[in-house]
Protein backbone atom coordinates (compact mmCIF):
# COMPACT_ATOMS: atom_id res chain seq x y z
CA UNK A 1 0.00 0.00 0.00
CA UNK A 2 2.95 2.26 1.09
CA UNK A 3 4.85 1.29 -2.12
CA UNK A 4 2.04 2.16 -4.49
CA UNK A 5 1.10 5.56 -2.85
CA UNK A 6 5.13 6.15 -3.40
CA UNK A 7 4.38 5.49 -7.02
CA UNK A 8 2.05 7.84 -7.42
CA UNK A 9 3.52 10.64 -5.44
CA UNK A 10 7.12 10.12 -7.53
CA UNK A 11 4.38 9.99 -10.78
CA UNK A 12 3.41 13.32 -9.75
CA UNK A 13 6.29 15.19 -9.32
CA UNK A 14 7.48 14.01 -12.29
CA UNK A 15 4.36 15.11 -14.26
CA UNK A 16 5.00 18.46 -12.35
CA UNK A 17 8.57 18.91 -13.42
CA UNK A 18 7.76 17.86 -16.90
CA UNK A 19 4.91 21.09 -16.77
CA UNK A 20 7.23 23.60 -15.30
CA UNK A 21 10.22 22.76 -17.95
CA UNK A 22 7.41 23.29 -20.83
CA UNK A 23 6.11 26.29 -19.49
CA UNK A 24 9.33 27.91 -18.99
CA UNK A 25 10.37 26.88 -22.53
CA UNK A 26 7.21 28.50 -23.66
CA UNK A 27 8.23 31.49 -22.13
CA UNK A 28 11.40 31.66 -23.23
CA UNK A 29 10.32 31.10 -26.58
CA UNK A 30 7.76 34.23 -26.66
CA UNK A 31 10.65 36.55 -24.93
CA UNK A 32 12.73 35.34 -27.82
CA UNK A 33 10.15 35.93 -30.32
CA UNK A 34 9.10 39.83 -28.90
CA UNK A 35 13.01 40.54 -28.39
CA UNK A 36 13.52 39.33 -31.87
CA UNK A 37 10.57 41.27 -33.44
CA UNK A 38 11.78 44.23 -31.16
CA UNK A 39 15.54 44.08 -32.91
CA UNK A 40 14.13 43.93 -36.22
CA UNK A 41 12.00 47.20 -35.68
CA UNK A 42 15.09 48.87 -34.72
CA UNK A 43 16.88 47.79 -37.20
CA UNK A 44 14.42 48.85 -39.98
CA UNK A 45 14.16 51.90 -37.87
CA UNK A 46 17.81 52.58 -37.72
CA UNK A 47 18.42 52.25 -41.57
CA UNK A 48 15.60 54.29 -42.64
CA UNK A 49 17.09 56.79 -40.56
CA UNK A 50 20.54 56.40 -42.12
CA UNK A 51 19.22 55.74 -45.73
CA UNK A 52 17.55 59.33 -44.39
CA UNK A 53 20.61 61.53 -43.31
CA UNK A 54 22.53 59.34 -46.40
CA UNK A 55 19.92 61.38 -48.80
CA UNK A 56 20.29 64.93 -47.34
CA UNK A 57 24.00 64.45 -47.30
CA UNK A 58 24.26 63.99 -50.78
CA UNK A 59 21.86 67.07 -51.45
CA UNK A 60 24.04 68.74 -49.84
CA UNK A 61 27.42 67.83 -51.78
CA UNK A 62 25.45 68.63 -54.89
CA UNK A 63 24.57 72.12 -54.45
CA UNK A 64 28.00 72.59 -53.39
CA UNK A 65 28.69 72.71 -56.78
CA UNK A 66 27.48 76.00 -57.26
CA UNK A 67 29.82 78.39 -57.37
CA UNK A 68 28.33 80.88 -59.72
CA UNK A 69 26.19 83.26 -57.97
CA UNK A 70 22.72 84.52 -59.56
CA UNK A 71 24.02 87.38 -60.16
CA UNK A 72 27.07 86.42 -62.39
CA UNK A 73 25.10 83.78 -64.70
CA UNK A 74 22.53 86.88 -65.18
CA UNK A 75 25.80 88.95 -66.99
CA UNK A 76 26.57 85.89 -68.94
CA UNK A 77 23.31 86.16 -69.88
CA UNK A 78 23.36 90.01 -71.06
CA UNK A 79 26.50 89.57 -72.43
CA UNK A 80 24.74 87.93 -75.25
CA UNK A 81 21.53 89.35 -75.33
CA UNK A 82 21.58 92.64 -73.69
CA UNK A 83 18.67 95.21 -72.46
CA UNK A 84 16.52 91.71 -72.64
CA UNK A 85 14.00 91.22 -70.35
CA UNK A 86 14.03 87.76 -68.47
CA UNK A 87 11.06 86.14 -68.34
CA UNK A 88 12.48 83.14 -65.76
CA UNK A 89 15.94 81.84 -64.51
CA UNK A 90 16.31 78.08 -63.37
CA UNK A 91 18.64 76.15 -61.33
CA UNK A 92 18.33 72.78 -61.70
CA UNK A 93 20.31 69.69 -61.85
CA UNK A 94 20.80 68.07 -65.81
CA UNK A 95 23.18 64.90 -66.23
CA UNK A 96 24.15 65.01 -62.88
CA UNK A 97 25.47 68.64 -62.90
CA UNK A 98 23.73 72.25 -61.59
CA UNK A 99 23.22 74.74 -64.78
CA UNK A 100 21.17 77.57 -64.83
CA UNK A 101 18.69 77.97 -67.46
CA UNK A 102 17.68 81.42 -68.47
CA UNK A 103 14.73 82.83 -70.42
CA UNK A 104 14.25 86.27 -71.80
CA UNK A 105 12.62 88.14 -74.27
CA UNK A 106 12.53 91.76 -76.10
CA UNK A 107 9.45 92.92 -78.53
CA UNK A 108 10.17 90.48 -81.11
CA UNK A 109 12.10 87.26 -80.09
CA UNK A 110 12.32 85.14 -76.93
CA UNK A 111 16.37 83.94 -75.88
CA UNK A 112 16.84 81.10 -74.25
CA UNK A 113 20.87 80.77 -72.56
CA UNK A 114 21.55 77.32 -70.53
CA UNK A 115 24.90 78.08 -68.23
CA UNK A 116 27.13 75.52 -66.25
CA UNK A 117 26.72 76.97 -62.73
CA UNK A 118 30.11 75.42 -61.19
CA UNK A 119 32.48 77.23 -64.32
CA UNK A 120 30.51 79.63 -66.43
CA UNK A 121 30.27 78.01 -69.51
CA UNK A 122 27.48 78.56 -71.82
CA UNK A 123 26.17 74.86 -72.47
CA UNK A 124 23.60 76.69 -75.26
CA UNK A 125 21.76 79.14 -76.80
CA UNK A 126 19.15 79.77 -78.95
CA UNK A 127 16.26 82.17 -79.70
CA UNK A 128 13.04 82.25 -81.27
CA UNK A 129 9.90 84.29 -82.50
CA UNK A 130 8.17 85.23 -79.68
CA UNK A 131 4.11 84.25 -79.00
CA UNK A 132 1.89 86.95 -79.22
CA UNK A 133 1.13 86.33 -75.67
CA UNK A 134 4.60 87.48 -74.14
CA UNK A 135 4.39 90.90 -75.41
CA UNK A 136 1.48 91.84 -72.85
CA UNK A 137 4.45 90.48 -69.81
CA UNK A 138 6.93 92.82 -67.92
CA UNK A 139 10.58 91.00 -67.03
CA UNK A 140 11.09 90.12 -63.89
CA UNK A 141 12.14 92.71 -61.44
CA UNK A 142 15.21 91.51 -59.02
CA UNK A 143 14.74 94.56 -56.74
CA UNK A 144 11.65 93.49 -56.10
CA UNK A 145 11.52 90.15 -55.12
CA UNK A 146 13.41 87.65 -52.47
CA UNK A 147 16.75 86.38 -52.55
CA UNK A 148 17.23 82.77 -53.94
CA UNK A 149 18.71 82.37 -49.85
CA UNK A 150 15.42 83.45 -48.26
CA UNK A 151 13.35 81.57 -50.71
CA UNK A 152 14.92 78.13 -49.15
CA UNK A 153 15.24 79.55 -45.52
CA UNK A 154 10.92 79.62 -46.68
CA UNK A 155 11.27 76.41 -48.28
CA UNK A 156 13.18 74.30 -45.21
CA UNK A 157 11.14 76.24 -42.68
CA UNK A 158 7.85 74.92 -44.41
CA UNK A 159 9.40 71.46 -44.75
CA UNK A 160 11.10 70.27 -41.42
CA UNK A 161 14.56 69.03 -41.29
CA UNK A 162 14.85 69.68 -45.56
CA UNK A 163 17.56 71.06 -48.14
CA UNK A 164 16.94 72.91 -50.91
CA UNK A 165 18.03 71.21 -54.20
CA UNK A 166 16.71 73.40 -56.76
CA UNK A 167 15.60 77.27 -57.83
CA UNK A 168 13.14 78.42 -60.14
CA UNK A 169 11.69 82.22 -60.45
CA UNK A 170 9.02 82.74 -62.96
CA UNK A 171 6.28 85.29 -63.31
CA UNK A 172 2.71 84.22 -63.86
CA UNK A 173 0.52 86.93 -65.15
CA UNK A 174 3.08 90.17 -64.01
CA UNK A 175 3.89 88.24 -60.20
CA UNK A 176 6.80 86.54 -59.17
CA UNK A 177 7.13 83.43 -57.74
CA UNK A 178 10.10 81.38 -56.75
CA UNK A 179 9.81 77.52 -57.09
CA UNK A 180 11.78 75.41 -54.41
CA UNK A 181 12.74 71.94 -54.28
CA UNK A 182 13.35 70.59 -51.16
CA UNK A 183 15.11 67.15 -50.04
CA UNK A 184 13.94 65.63 -46.65
CA UNK A 185 16.18 62.27 -46.59
CA UNK A 186 12.59 60.84 -47.18
CA UNK A 187 10.73 62.58 -50.19
CA UNK A 188 11.25 65.56 -52.66
CA UNK A 189 8.75 68.36 -52.12
CA UNK A 190 8.34 71.64 -54.54
CA UNK A 191 6.96 74.75 -52.54
CA UNK A 192 5.77 77.84 -54.51
CA UNK A 193 6.49 81.26 -52.88
CA UNK A 194 5.38 84.36 -53.82
CA UNK A 195 8.75 86.26 -54.60
CA UNK A 196 7.52 89.30 -53.17
CA UNK A 197 4.89 88.71 -50.02
CA UNK A 198 6.98 85.50 -49.06
CA UNK A 199 3.38 83.51 -48.59
CA UNK A 200 3.35 79.94 -49.57
CA UNK A 201 1.04 79.26 -51.64
CA UNK A 202 1.04 75.52 -52.42
CA UNK A 203 3.19 72.43 -51.88
CA UNK A 204 3.62 69.52 -54.62
CA UNK A 205 4.73 65.99 -52.94
CA UNK A 206 7.17 63.88 -55.16
CA UNK A 207 6.94 60.34 -53.89
CA UNK A 208 9.13 58.98 -56.45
Amino acid sequence: MKRTKLIRLTSSLTLLGILSVSTVACSNKSENNTSSKSSTQSSSSTKSKTEKAVNKTKAKVKTSQINISQTKALNIFYKDYNDKKIKDIDLKVENGNYVYEIEGFDSTKEYTMTIDANSGKIINKHSETLDLDEHLKQGLNFDKVISRDEASKLAENHVKNSTSTEWKLEQDNNNAYWEVKVNDGHQKTEVKIDAQNKKIIDTEHDDD
